[in-house]
């Protein structure tokens, strides 16, 4: 590693942001699209999550080719393809074609967000590395919340295809510096250790504390992209300003920060991973409860403050997950595929959840019921992490 590599990590990390802006920039024009393309409630809801299919699909065998065909190659592939997807949308005209192209930016999400952790890895001082996964593990509730604040602005001034196409562009931009300023080192295996493509797939599909991981990650992220991607249309049930929703919605997305450079700086001083990952399922669940189910006994202020604190204080999780999963990886260049088996179990959690509770929504007529998946995806992801760490104690290297 040189100190060059050491600095550019931020490149990467700010990488991770945009992406996430892809995948949150679809919620602040539903109201829109319904309009425009005659969505419903669940098809719109589909549109939300198919950006995960990819990862559904893919991730874990995506992850086991990238450390072969190259972690820095599959990472500008990734951007190449967000970005070329995102400015296509300028020609979306029905629903299919929306629906193909949250495909394919799926693809290029899942390819930048497998592949970073395992970049950082090898370019960050073992020192700060902590520090920074605190700052990777920013990325969905940073890059979702700015694209929730900075749509609804924007959509005064351009139509939301010319914000699609600006958000593409900057992704073509940053894969154009990465590729001129990024070294990527690789990793030296002892040859009797290296393992063929099926072999890994096998290794890692039947390890069990990264699996346990991808579960306890899935019980986190389908709940809150649900919870953040539905509030622009519960704050508009409530006769609320689309702009005004936006920003509100935004700051829930931001305030993810605070929890995931917590657990960074938590987990850096010394803070057990299973601590942080009980505190932040509780606090969900708890959260969730007053937010959905106090609706007409508590004024909006502190129904807002509860949603704020689900956000940030569940951000605690990602930072833990992912930190943890390059200490329970299987072998040193397994990390990208124990990273692509926690997203593809993740993304299925994420395809499925938010249809199914628009759905449910449908069908009672009633948000509130959403508390009760979050409570079940809270319970679940709690008694796993206690079964985790059980069987598996973390010992800090």
């Amino acid at each position: 590693m040189t100190v060059q590599n050491s600095r550019h990590d931020l490149w990467i990390i700010v990488a991770g942001y945009l992406a996430a802006m892809h995948v949150g920039k679809l919620s602040p024009i539903i109201p829109i699209l319904q309009k425009e393309l005659d969505l419903s409630l669940t098809q719109a809801g589909l549109a939300l999550s198919l950006v995960q299919a990819a990862g559904m699909l893919f991730a874990l065998a995506l992850g086991v080719f990238s450390e072969r065909f190259g972690l820095k190659k599959c990472f500008l592939l990734g951007l190449c393809i967000l970005g070329s997807a995102s400015i296509c949308g300028v020609f979306i005209n029905d629903i299919y074609c929306l629906f193909a192209l949250r495909f394919l930016e799926g693809i290029g999400f899942l390819l930048v967000t497998l592949t970073a952790p395992a970049i950082l890895k090898r370019i960050c001082d073992p020192q700060s590395l902590n520090v920074k996964m605190g700052l990777w593990g920013s990325y969905m509730g940073l890059g979702v919340g700015l694209a929730m604040l900075s749509i609804p602005i924007l959509l005064q001034f351009f139509t939301w295809q010319i914000i699609w196409l600006i958000l593409g562009s900057l992704c073509l931009v940053i894969a154009a510096v990465v590729a001129k300023i990024l070294t990527v080192p690789h990793h030296h295996a002892n040859p009797s250790n290296t393992h063929s493509f099926f072999d890994t797939l096998k290794l890692t599909l039947t390890h069990p504390p990264i699996v346990a991981l991808a579960i306890i990650f899935t019980c986190y992220t389908s709940q809150w992209l649900t919870v953040v991607g539905f509030l622009p249309s519960i704050y508009l049930s409530h006769h609320i300003d689309l702009k005004i929703a936006g920003v509100l919605t935004a700051f829930v997305s931001i305030a993810n920060i605070l929890g995931t450079l917590a657990s960074g700086w938590l987990l850096h001083h010394g803070i057990t991973p299973k601590r942080l990952l009980r505190i932040g399922f509780v606090t969900m669940m708890l959260m969730s409860w007053i937010m959905f189910f106090l609706t007409d006994l508590l004024p909006f202020n502190i129904q807002y403050l509860s949603v704020i604190l689900f956000s940030a204080v569940g951000g605690l999780i990602p930072t833990t997950v992912f930190a943890i999963s390059l200490h329970y990886a299987p072998k040193a260049d397994a990390i990208a595929a124990s990273v692509g088996l926690v997203l593809q179990v993740s993304a299925f959690g994420q395809f499925l959840l938010p249809p199914l509770s628009a759905m449910l929504v449908s069908h009672t007529h009633n948000w509130s019921n959403i508390a009760w998946v979050t409570t079940v995806l809270s319970i679940v992801g709690s008694m796993l992490v206690w079964r985790l760490f059980k069987a598996y104690p973390f010992q800090k290297a």
